[in-house]
């Protein structure tokens, strides 16, 4: 049996820039899973506390003051922020290759990434251009250069602007692809690129956190997404967490750069 931990020893981030929701909105499910990781590791009540955040400016502000030592992030941020935030990957949420991005076009209208220089592509990740380029086209081409980038805060707005023949392209992810087959569209959109499979959200720890914390928090992954807890992983389009491949991150790191 685990020995209670009476101290409340994780303080967690649940950093996901542009995710679903709100932060009240999240507070119940959030509330279940920090209880479910407590029960989980034999940790004591109120011994894990932590917040959800969809804002890099929001996330940045509770890093600043609160120094969690434990921050569920999305690959973007993590990229952009894994040093300064002195991230380690602890454990995909999910599989190690969930998230993949798509071009999309209205049907009939453009085939290839060359004919969309100097078009407009809408996405919510229009200010992350280096992402962009190096993470989602791997290095083939500059998206600062070869589009002109539009944001916008949700994947479906870009879509619409798209079928409403109001934007040329839009760049999505693997959960919005997946809808277009359900939405009322004037247009018909096609994909013409697809992204290599990449890591979705990963839970992290700041480096330095105790070795005993991270062996029990480790040892608990598989239970966290059950019961109650699971909530916040089916919020999330996940069913598990799976141990983080450091190889894949140093490669996505390396190609960051």
């Amino acid at each position: 049996m685990n020995s209670v931990i009476t101290a409340k020893i994780l303080t967690l981030l649940v950093c996901y820039v542009g995710g679903p929701g709100t932060a009240k909105q999240s507070e119940p499910v959030l509330e279940k899973f920090m209880r479910t990781i407590e029960a989980a590791t034999g940790w004591a009540k109120d011994s894990v506390q932590g917040v959800y955040r969809t804002r890099l400016s929001e996330c940045q502000s509770y890093v600043d003051k609160n120094r969690p030592n434990a921050i569920v992030v999305d690959l973007p941020t993590y990229l952009k922020k894994h040093k300064a935030w002195k991230l380690e990957p602890l454990a995909h949420m999910g599989a190690a290759t969930k998230k993949q991005y798509f071009v999309l076009v209205r049907e009939g209208s453009y085939k290839t990434l060359a004919a969309l220089k100097g078009k407009t592509l809408v996405t919510t990740l229009a200010k992350d251009a280096r992402f962009i380029s190096r993470a989602v086209f791997a290095k083939k081409l500059d998206a600062a250069k070869h589009f002109v980038l539009k944001r916008t805060r949700r994947a479906l707005k870009g879509i619409r602007k798209v079928a409403r023949g109001q934007a040329d392209a839009t760049l999505v992810d693997e959960a919005a692809f997946a809808h277009l087959k359900n939405l009322p569209l004037p247009k018909k959109l096609t994909a013409i690129f697809s992204s290599g499979k990449l890591p979705g959200l990963t839970l992290t720890l700041v480096s330095g956190t105790k070795a005993k914390l991270k062996k029990s928090l480790k040892k608990a992954l598989p239970k966290i997404c059950r019961g109650e807890g699971g909530k916040l992983c089916q919020t999330f389009s996940v069913s598990s967490f799976s141990p983080a491949k450091a190889a894949l991150y140093r490669k996505l790191q390396k190609a960051y750069k």
